[in-house]
């Protein structure tokens, strides 16, 4: 009955589905995914102020060493090179994004409730993934969606705010030399309300572009055929906005759970041979391949965090970009 356990336990989908744990905070049933999502954040509260608690001087070694790799891998090749001189803004949110995702995914490569159930001799359900639940991805999906967005809108208040709105090079002059071209090209600068208060139609007006917008000097009857047409192009970019995090959620929480499927699947077949003999044959092959698929699990694990990221700096530097 033990070895049924931990196979299979009531159906492969055991695996993946999430279980209360006779736990309650207010009017919220704990499950074993909430937990594993609580136990990642804890984990990262507790690693990374202990790692990095001391400036050092000198060349970092140890855990420090390999986490700060991380951090400048991901700041230097995938953030910069599209967020550019917004790199800095939005780095501790896209690094908390990235390792909250690890966590959860590495955690629930754990066997923490096969190996309970191996001592225990009854079946648990402590451990899990928490992003192979599609609440956990969709929070996070949301979360991503709101920042994109509150960037976005906060990126044409600060414009609007330093008198910079329309113009490309919103960023300071890196020089005297240009500075004085730089102050020539400002606009009117406005109060930081009222800049909130415009930054949010204008975010919209700009958020699908304007194909037949009348150029400088040009006849007014240009806006009577570019703003219908603008008008249809951002109910598409609306229904964009809304695809692209529900895709960010469905991709993450599919590929989480595809592989502990998998592996239920598989080890279920051998408990299925009637024989012992049928057992030993069918187990040596499946237990080879098992541990070559936990292998591409932690190769997942990874990719995927790296994909979620990647992905909401892509979405975060559209919304920042200066209007064409």
């Amino acid at each position: 009955m033990l070895l049924w356990y931990l196979a299979s336990a009531d159906d492969p989908l055991s695996h993946v589905l999430p279980h209360k744990l006779h736990l309650q905070i207010g009017p919220f049933d704990i499950t074993n995914q909430m937990l594993m999502a609580l136990v990642a954040a804890v984990l990262m509260l507790l690693i990374f102020p202990t790692v990095f608690r001391r400036q050092y001087a000198g060349a970092p070694h140890g855990a420090r060493n390999f986490l700060e790799s991380i951090l400048d891998f991901l700041r230097t090749e995938v953030f910069r090179p599209a967020l550019k001189e917004h790199t800095d803004r939005f780095v501790p949110f896209l690094w908390t994004l990235f390792f909250f995702i690890l966590l959860c995914n590495l955690l629930g490569s754990i066997p923490i409730a096969e190996t309970i159930s191996l001592f225990a001799g009854r079946e648990s359900h402590i451990g899990g993934t928490a992003t192979g639940n599609i609440n956990t991805t969709a929070g996070l999906a949301i979360c991503a969606f709101v920042f994109i967005h509150l960037s976005g809108i906060a990126q044409v208040a600060m414009a609007l705010a330093r008198g910079t709105y329309g113009h490309h090079d919103e960023h300071q002059p890196a020089d005297e030399a240009h500075a004085g071209h730089h102050e020539a090209h400002r606009g009117h600068r406005m109060s930081l309300p009222l800049a909130i208060l415009l930054a949010i139609p204008l975010y919209f007006w700009n958020f699908a572009p304007h194909p037949f917008k009348p150029g400088p000097g040009g006849r007014w009857t240009g806006w009577l055929a570019d703003v219908p047409v603008w008008a249809l192009l951002l109910i598409l970019e609306l229904i964009g906005a809304v695809i692209k995090p529900v895709a960010l959620s469905i991709r993450l929480f599919a590929n989480m759970i595809a592989g502990h499927i998998v592996l239920a699947v598989l080890v279920g077949l051998i408990v299925a041979m009637p024989t012992i003999l049928g057992q030993i044959g069918v187990g040596i092959p499946i237990m080879a391949m098992s541990l070559m698929i936990r292998l591409l699990e932690l190769f997942v694990a990874f990719l995927q965090a790296y994909i979620f990221t990647f992905l909401t700096t892509l979405f975060i530097a559209g919304a920042v970009a200066p209007e064409h």
